[in-house]
């Protein structure tokens, strides 16, 4: 696997790893009470975590 393409894997799953704590902490605000805008930045926060290990994955997958 070259390494450019290492590190970009590398990339996509740190950052799926740093959205997945923010939306933890976004839900975590949400569960109490300091606001229900939380529960939107929380799905959003999942939503880009899975969406860059979907692409890590993808990298993966072409070997």
């Amino acid at each position: 696997m070259p390494a450019k393409k290492e590190t970009l894997i590398k990339r996509f799953e740190s950052t799926a790893e740093t959205y997945e704590k923010k939306g933890k902490r976004e839900w975590a605000y949400a569960k109490n009470d300091m606001g229900g805008e939380h529960y939107a930045k929380a799905r959003e926060a999942f939503e880009r975590a899975k969406r860059n290990r979907e692409k890590a994955e993808k990298l993966k997958q072409e070997d």
